[in-house]
């Protein structure tokens, strides 16, 4: 048995308050990025994107991963945060950005994680990957082949740092940028801490750069995540914000935003604001149902209290666009067993999003449901057909 169930789910209702000139308007940025994907943490599903399966170079986006596997040897107890490391020539020599380190310089561990992901400091990064595996060869084997184990099967890392090697550069799609960002995020959930840090600011060796994200001083509540930069990467920056809200229609949730591929340092910060402002106006987590407040009331005619209410088994949510249409459909179970117990399942709804099925949630119930009783089963029947004649006769 099914009942349509139809709240009103169409988001032109929902958001009628927030609907402004920008609200509909597209992003328009195809011409101005190699590529760009705005995506949803919690889920990953990928709301906007384009070009996000084509492999680009990746240029310092590099060091997500690199944080990554230095940051699951320390996990594994294979290396400390607290681990010292004398800087030698080879370390002084990397280019590019730097914490300018000098031979006999000694630095934690830490400090250098610091280093990598606030200022993108190549210098640090190849100091992690040398103490972590021994030699960078050997660090950069385990980044590949924690890339195949993430299933990032398109990604190829040649360096730690993700500058140009030989002509070569690491790759990867924005898909897989996204693939990863999730990754350490959902493990490493301390990296948006370190990625938050206004400045590196060292007095004693005259050394004070600025976080390299462009967008920490532009949008409110912007905590992660990583910039690079070469000349055939482009300007590049994955962004990452969390969406709060103080309503009970709907939930927190995180949007990250990767633009790949802009002209200049200028243009990285107008792009990637554009885009995660876009996420901003025009998505939210709209809750559908709570576990705890029946969905409906429904007709079972073997039970013996006829109507029951049924409740989703968990809370559920769902991100939506403004203009979506989210609708609901309740499927009652045709063969159910009695007597069901509290929070056996008795059915499933299932969520639409502009007219397409997203996904299912079972039904249960929060009280006993008995079998109806033989004699009443038989007592209504009979009144059933009894009231059937009657209304013949008087009709006839």
């Amino acid at each position: 048995m099914n009942k349509k169930f139809t709240r009103t789910f169409l988001l032109s209702l929902l958001f009628i308050f927030i609907i402004n000139s920008a609200t509909f308007a597209s992003i328009n940025i195809e011409d101005e990025v190699s590529a760009y994907l705005l995506g949803n943490f919690e889920t990953g599903e990928i709301l906007e994107g384009y070009n996000i399966h084509e492999p680009m170079e990746v240029a310092s986006i590099t060091k997500i991963m690199t944080y990554l596997v230095v940051m699951e040897e320390v996990e594994k107890g294979s290396i400390s945060l607290y681990d010292k490391i004398c800087i030698d020539d080879d370390i002084t020599r990397i280019k590019g950005s730097s914490l300018n380190l000098k031979k006999g310089e000694i630095f934690s561990v830490e400090d250098l994680i610091k280093a990598s992901i606030v200022v993108s400091a190549n210098d640090a990064t190849y100091a992690l990957a040398k103490h972590t595996a021994g030699t960078e060869g050997a660090f950069v084997r385990m980044m590949n082949e924690k890339a195949r184990e993430l299933g990032l099967d398109t990604a190829i890392f040649f360096n730690s740092t993700g500058l140009p090697e030989a002509g070569l550069q690491n790759m990867m799609s924005p898909k897989e940028i996204f693939i990863l960002s999730r990754y350490v995020i959902n493990k490493f959930p301390q990296i948006l801490s370190l990625a938050t840090i206004p400045e590196i600011n060292i007095p004693w060796r005259n050394y004070r750069k600025e976080n390299t994200n462009p967008l920490l001083k532009e949008i409110e509540g912007i905590d992660g995540l990583k910039t690079g930069f070469t000349n055939k990467a482009g300007y590049c920056l994955v962004s990452t914000i969390k969406v709060s809200v103080c309503d009970e229609k709907h939930k927190d949730f995180r949007l990250i935003g990767i633009i790949m591929g802009t002209e200049s340092e200028q243009k990285r910060k107008e792009i990637g604001k554009k885009l995660i402002q876009y996420g901003l106006d025009n998505y939210s987590n709209r809750i559908i149902a709570y576990k705890s407040v029946p969905l409906d009331v429904v007709y079972v005619p073997k039970s013996r209290d006829k109507y029951i209410e049924v409740y989703p088994s968990d809370d559920y949510s769902i991100i939506a666009k403004i203009g979506d249409n989210l609708d609901i459909d309740i499927k009652i179970d045709e063969n159910i067993k009695f007597p069901l117990k509290e929070l056996d399942k008795i059915g499933k709804m299932i969520i639409y999003k502009n007219g397409q099925a997203v996904d299912e949630l079972n039904l249960v119930v929060h009280e006993e449901v008995k079998k109806e009783r033989l004699f009443l089963a038989v007592f209504r029947y009979i009144k059933d057909l009894l009231s059937a004649i009657s209304s013949r006769i008087v009709t006839g």
